[in-house]
């Protein structure tokens, strides 16, 4: 559609149309620019009309006497549609009436003009009544409409005297206008005048209100004269209907706002007594006055420019606009010393958008500024200075600043200080503004020195001092503040000595970065991290300092110092001191290329210390050097038995054996060296020298000196009967065995040779035989009945000293037996990741299997075998001491290798003990001990989380 000229279309009952060739309703006839779609979708709908139900009931035929029907409305598309229906007599068959509807439609580009001069719509006098279709169906497009010239306001009071209307009910009407037009409430209006007059008088009064309509409402603004009963209708919001058929009881009518002038002046929907309306006050006292109020509607509209549509309509930003309006207009600031906060809020609303195009507004908080010069009244101030912040973004005009910097000098000692900074850091430009100028006028510090500390109170870790940094540098001006950048710095150092990790503070320094990185924050950061640096160097505490602390130092410091420029003695010290550890951690095999003499003889010692404590958890085969500088001192070299004593108890059996290996030399160098290796090989409970294995690979090391040494630990470690067999020779040897090989026991029961403890029966070659046969050869399947010949027996070691029983179970590889030196026995359990962990088989049996020192009594066998028990598909141990006639006493053991690793005390504790006669039995999940004729059956109750046990005959 064109935006040049005005379309027109025509529409009634014919014999064939635009759209349709059949007889009936149609357009009959469009201007050429006019889209057919935009009139099937909005003109159709609005081709209409609704006689007076006055007339139609008794038949009149006289179209006279029927109203137009005026029809203005406003589609999304823009165009301003303004149509006249009449009534028809009779149709083109003669016999039965109709309507002519004839529209205008205003296209976009033309309709200002058409809604500021009110005239053009309420007075149109060129509609036609009729059209003879054999003129063609093409319309004239227009330039022009014709219309009256006559004043409305110069009509006015007669107008009201006819529709017996008060200045109240046209304040009434206009806001209920005003509110439909916003919202969707409809307005229904009923006139008592001749139903023949009743257009002419709708629009009259149309035309009255139209006058006092903002421009954004005009362009809304949807009305009907004349119709037969109220109606909702899109794009419609004031309706005029025949009087008298208001249906009360219609809840949807009555939610609308309702003006039955005809029908005694009833109305509702609407309630403004008693209420402030400014602008309704105000376009009342020029309504009153017979005045226009074009000069604000001028006014409204510049200062909503840039605004949402919905701001636009709404009531409540005509009457901010009003205070404004007459605040301008009058020079009285009576509005404003009202409800200062609330002005400048209304000031702000219309300032956000296009304030370029709004000098008066600019004008006017200028004006405000000078007015007050700054912020006096305490109770306002923080709200007062928020609107000025908040309107300067707009406005941006050194007056604002100016009343900003004089309002925080004057509370500069007052609780509101800090409050007021919190408001201007809200608007950077505005707070770069006022930082600059403070930072190049020293006579300002006052103001800036306090802010910047409590910035930074509330923060003390080096991480959340970042933090604050990283928000605070979003303003990259701030840079250029010297004040913020030796207040941030001071804060850092401050910080450093108070972190529980503070290498991993500074390292956080290292790495601090910011989004936008402007040229001096490099400098800055340089300057951040030298001085936590150098923190970090007095403040930290080698007492305290890790593995990871040591290893970040490198990372820290990568380019080494020169220590001539640490003039604190301190920071020296400690600097040189941990350099030290870092060489030895990050290159352990390099400690011996390192000079422990560029170090004084304290900070030898505090290294020493410092090595020695992070050593202590389970040092790895490559930090064996370290333990030699840990261990050493400055008179005696290395304290041997300490070191040795160190890793028995923080090291494993592998770096024992890699630490003798290494130092394998040292037998024949160092006698204290030796003495220490054989003390620990022969008397320590911990000696690799008791592992099998282990003990083989040290007799593989080729060094003399160290194979002389293990000859004597050989010697010195050796059973009784062994020690008896190499002095008195093989063949008593021989002969003592073929007797315990007939009446002699395994190891654990029978009384050892020449008057020392027993060693265990041997069992005769038939019960032999017989266990063999019952020993399963290959793995049972998982939870199969179990009987106590069904276990896994245990087998003596060729030593003579020590048991295994091999279960290669699912959880457990083997359960180990072996005597120690002071006569007792040690039990240790094998995993399936071959950890080991020691089994404790005390009880409170009485009598007891074993003896005093823990040792199996004569007659007694071990046996153990895995089976789940407490149906949990983890197999628990079972450990079974067994004499094979009368006594058989049984431990269960909950196995968890998983989670028993960490809390080590608390493994292979026994869940269950019990006491039997013959035999053991594992059946159906549940333990039976033969007992005098009897079964007696245990099972696992889940609830109590314990054995139950049942009798069974």
């Amino acid at each position: 559609m064109t935006d040049k000229f005005i379309q027109q279309q025509m529409y009634t009952r014919e014999r064939g149309g635009i759209f349709h060739a059949t007889d009936g309703y149609d357009t009959i006839a469009i201007s050429e620019g006019l889209d057919k779609a935009f009139v099937k979708k909005y003109l159709h709908p609005f081709c209409m009309y609704h006689a007076p139900q006055t007339l139609t009931e008794r038949g009149e035929k006289d179209a006279s006497l029927y109203p137009e029907a005026v029809t203005i409305f406003q589609p999304e598309t823009g165009e301003l549609v303004i149509g006249q229906s009449v009534f028809v007599p009779a149709d083109f068959t003669g016999q039965r009436s109709t309507f002519f509807m004839h529209n205008y439609i205003i296209p976009e580009g033309m309709k200002d003009d058409w809604i500021k001069q009110p005239s053009r719509l309420f007075q149109l006098n060129d509609f036609k009544t009729s059209y003879d279709i054999g003129l063609g169906k093409v319309l004239a497009e227009r330039k022009a409409v014709g219309h009256g010239e006559t004043d409305i306001l110069s009509v006015k009071n007669d107008l009201l005297d006819v529709l017996g209307m008060t200045e109240v009910h046209f304040k009434q009407l206009l806001y209920a206008v005003m509110s439909s037009i916003a919202g969707k409430k409809k307005v229904f209006i009923s006139l008592g005048v001749p139903v023949e007059q009743y257009s002419k008088y709708a629009l009259q009064l149309l035309e009255l209100i139209y006058l006092y309509l903002p421009y954004a409402h005009r362009r809304k603004l949807g009305a009907l004269t004349f119709s037969s009963e109220p109606a909702g209708k899109n794009y419609l919001h004031v309706m005029f209907y025949e009087p008298g058929t208001l249906n009360v009881a219609d809840r949807s009518i009555e939610k609308q706002f309702i003006f039955d002038f005809a029908g005694g002046g009833r109305i509702s929907g609407v309630d403004i007594d008693g209420q402030e309306h400014e602008y309704l006050d105000f376009a009342l006292h020029h309504f009153s006055e017979s005045m226009r109020i074009d000069e604000f509607l001028t006014f409204a509209e510049m200062a909503l420019s840039g605004l949402s549509g919905e701001q636009k309509l709404e009531l409540a930003s005509y009457y901010q606009l009003t205070a404004i309006y007459l605040t301008l207009t009058s020079s009285d600031l009576s509005l404003y010393q009202k409800n200062k906060i609330g002005f400048l809020h209304s000031l702000l609303k219309f300032s956000q958008a296009k304030i370029e195009a709004k000098p008066e507004l600019v004008q006017l908080f200028l004006q405000l500024l000078a007015e007050e010069k700054l912020a006096a009244d305490p109770r306002p101030a923080l709200d007062y200075i928020g609107a000025v912040i908040a309107i300067n973004k707009s406005m941006r005009c050194d007056e604002a600043l100016t009343f900003i910097l004089e309002t925080l000098q004057y509370y500069q000692h007052d609780p509101l200080f800090d409050k007021l900074w919190k408001e201007i850091e809200q608007d950077k430009h505005c707070h770069e503004a006022l930082l600059i100028f403070i930072n190049e006028h020293p006579d300002y510090d006052v103001l800036l020195e306090p802010y910047l500390d409590k910035r930074f109170k509330q923060v003390v870790r080096i991480e959340d001092i970042l933090n604050e940094l990283k928000i605070m540098l979003g303003s990259p001006y701030l840079l250029s503040i010297e004040k913020f950048k030796t207040t941030a710095i001071k804060k850092a150092i401050s910080a450093i000595s108070n972190e529980k990790k503070p290498f991993k503070a500074v390292l956080a320094v290292s790495d601090f970065k910011i989004e936008h990185q402007t040229a001096p924050f490099p400098e800055f950061k340089n300057k951040l991290l030298a001085n936590v640096k150098m923190a970090l160097l007095r403040t930290m505490r080698l007492r305290d300092i890790s593995t990871e602390d040591i290893l970040s130092f490198g990372t820290i410091f990568p380019k080494k110092l020169n220590v001539i420029d640490l003039k604190d003695a301190k920071a020296k010290s400690n600097y040189q001191v941990t350099n030290v550890l870092y060489q030895l951690i990050s290159s352990p095999s390099q400690a011996e290329l390192i000079n422990l003499k560029l170090l004084t003889v304290v900070e030898r010692e505090q290294l020493r210390d410092v090595l020695l404590r992070i050593l202590r958890n389970n040092p790895a085969p490559e930090q064996i050097p370290l333990l030699l500088i840990a261990f050493g001192s400055e008179a005696n070299g290395v304290d041997y038995p300490g070191l040795f004593e160190h890793l028995v108890r923080h090291s494993n059996e592998k770096t024992m054996f890699a630490f003798i290996r290494g130092n394998a030399r040292q037998v024949e160098i160092d006698p204290r060296y030796k003495w220490s290796l054989r003390k620990y090989l022969i008397s320590s409970p911990k000696s690799i020298w008791k592992n099998k294995a282990l003990r083989n690979e040290l007799k593989t090391i080729k060094n003399s000196s160290l194979q002389k040494l293990l000859k004597d630990v050989e010697t010195a470690t050796a059973s009784p009967f062994v020690k008896f067999l190499r002095r008195y020779g093989l063949k008593l040897g021989l002969a003592i065995v073929i007797l315990g090989g007939v009446g002699g026991g395994t190891w654990f029961g029978l009384h050892q040779l020449f008057g020392e403890e027993a060693k265990p029966k041997v069992p005769k070659t038939s019960e032999t035989a017989a266990a063999k046969k019952e020993d399963p050869a290959v793995d049972q399947k998982e939870n199969l009945p179990i009987s106590l010949a069904g276990f896994k027996h245990a087998g003596v070691g060729e030593d003579g000293q020590s048991f295994d029983i091999t279960l290669e179970g699912t959880q457990v590889k083997k359960i180990y037996g072996q005597v120690q030196p002071n006569g007792a026995q040690s039990l240790f359990l094998t995993d399936n990741t071959n950890h080991q962990w020691q089994m404790d088989l005390n009880s409170n049996f009485n009598p007891s299997p074993f003896d005093k020192k823990g040792m199996l009594k004569e007659g007694f066998t071990l046996s153990s075998a895995e089976y789940d028990l407490t149906g949990d598909d983890i197999p628990e141990v079972i450990m079974a001491a067994s004499n094979g006639t009368s006594e058989t006493y049984v431990w269960v053991y909950s196995v968890d290798t998983g989670g028993l690793k960490q809390e080590e005390s608390t493994f292979l504790t026994p869940i269950f003990t019990a006491k039997g006669q013959l035999d053991v039995k594992l059946k159906d999940k549940k333990l039976i001990l033969p007992k005098d004729d009897q079964d007696i059956v245990y099972e696992y109750s889940s609830e109590s989380k314990t054995f139950v046990e049942q009798k069974n005959n």
